[in-house]
């Protein structure tokens, strides 16, 4: 098996508990609220920041991944000031010591937080609530049409940098997906300003 096929199937149980946790059901049913969208939000640019600052330490290990090119706070950040919203304080010791074989796991996580997106945000365009938002929005949309060419890109990287060390890349995608939920957790819905 190789390292990207241990990482779908070993992480697949983590990656139904994040989906359930962050609104799938009221997402596919229309009802996720303006308030459970901006946590969402909050939640996803404390997970990105956190990573994209990790990933940056170790430049050389990751240049075929393209850094820059992949970065998603920008996206974030714009999406939560379009929408009033502070931004939620740094947790700079969320990737804190990971190797960078661990940090590829995360990125696996990451990028395949992409291919939902595109998923998630035909979900919001139909929802009646959340709609109105979205003429500014970013990063929902990803990486558009490209999604599928730097998801294969990076399926090639994730090979060549992580097949001699799958063992670690594996367990930094699952510390990843608890990373993430810990930090859905840690944030609370934002009080609504509308009321």
């Amino acid at each position: 098996m190789t390292v990207l096929e241990r990482l779908r199937s070993e992480t697949r149980l983590l990656h139904e508990q994040t989906e359930q946790l962050f609104y799938t059901e009221a997402l596919q049913n229309g009802t996720l609220t303006v308030d459970e969208y901006k946590r969402l939000l909050r939640t996803h640019v404390t997970f990105h920041r956190a990573l994209e600052s990790a990933i940056d330490r170790y430049l050389d290990f990751f240049r075929a991944y393209d850094p820059d090119m992949r970065r998603k706070t920008t996206w974030l950040q714009q999406d939560l000031v379009s929408l009033n919203e502070s931004l939620p304080q740094s947790q700079p010791n969320l990737f804190a010591d990971w190797s960078p074989v661990r940090l590829l796991g995360a990125a696996y996580v990451a990028e395949g937080s992409m291919l939902g997106g595109t998923v998630i945000w035909r979900m919001l365009q139909k929802n009646s609530a959340i709609q109105p938002l979205l003429n500014n929005a970013r990063f929902y949309q990803g990486y558009g049409a490209e999604t599928g060419s730097n998801w294969k890109r990076f399926g090639v990287f994730a090979l060549q940098q992580g097949e001699p060390q799958a063992d670690d890349v594996v367990a930094g995608a699952k510390q990843a997906f608890e990373e993430y939920m810990a930090v859905f957790l840690s944030l609370q819905a934002p009080v609504s300003q509308d009321a």
